[in-house]
């Protein structure tokens, strides 16, 4: 990477950074302009991270999507989805550390390349990789609310000081914040297996065997969550060991097959 590619990748990550702060100071109070620089920079933020991302992934052959620009995707639609959230509801300490997460996930947007194209993608691929690339972005929403919302309440239980966790919303917010999220990236989830059949061919030829298995587990794990949810009140510990394992299962299925299929073994799925 060029020196002017490294700043531009760098540039996200900062106003991520910036818009963090301000959402962070602005929490718990009246909406002023703290508020309003935040949802700037947050906007911004999303504005140049989109650029860096799909001028990464659009190459001259077709969509080349290296581990590191599907990870900077998923923050993407994290980023996205945050601002979205904020500029709607009191969410301003939560949003805070969704960008944060977005900003990590963005820092390596470009930094791997070399890997298969997907030269003019049929409908159901594109379709196919939006609806992976929501589900996944709103699963890590879910499970980084899960773990500040444990977080929150073991403090809580424990009377120790807040801290920076007192900038959160409160836990009966968080908490809906929590199942509205995994309600949304369980439905996308759901759409993105259903469409992922139109494109499976030999699931050993396409080394789609252990993508395939993992991804059907972590939807099982969360509709688990949900229908305990629904039927029995699960919430609590429960919920955040459920979240958190769907989402591991989910990464493992993703992430630990790509790096293993493109990295290790120089494969690829198709």
């Amino acid at each position: 990477m060029t020196a002017i590619h490294i700043a531009l990748s760098l540039l996200p990550l900062a106003l991520y950074l910036l818009a963090a702060a301000a959402l962070g100071r602005a929490a718990g109070q009246p909406t002023g302009q703290r508020a309003s620089f935040g949802l700037v920079c947050a906007a911004s933020a999303v504005a140049a991270h989109g650029y860096v991302l799909f001028g990464a992934i659009d190459t001259p052959t077709g969509i080349s999507l290296a581990i590191t620009d599907s990870a900077s995707l998923v923050g993407w639609v994290v980023a996205a989805s945050t601002l979205l959230a904020i500029s709607m509801y009191p969410l301003r300490g939560l949003g805070a550390a969704l960008l944060l997460a977005a900003g990590i996930l963005g820092s390596g947007t470009g930094l791997m390349t070399g890997f298969q194209t997907i030269a003019s993608p049929q409908w159901e691929v594109s379709a196919h990789i939006v609806l992976a690339a929501l589900a996944a972005g709103w699963l890590t929403m879910a499970a980084v609310t899960a773990v500040l919302l444990q977080w929150q309440d073991a403090r809580i239980r424990s009377r120790q000081p807040l801290g920076l966790l007192g900038l959160l919303p409160p836990m009966e917010t968080m908490e809906t914040t929590l199942f509205r999220t995994l309600g949304a990236g369980f439905t996308v989830l759901t759409l993105a297996l259903l469409t992922g059949l139109f494109t499976v061919h030999n699931l050993l030829q396409q080394h789609l065997v252990h993508k395939t298995t993992l991804a059907i587990l972590a939807w099982l794990v969360f509709g688990t969550l949900l229908w305990g949810r629904w039927k029995f009140g699960w919430r609590g510990r429960q919920a955040l060991r459920f979240t958190l394992a769907g989402f591991i299962i989910l990464a493992l299925a993703y992430f630990g097959t790509k790096f293993v299929l493109e990295n290790l073994l120089g494969r690829h799925w198709g």
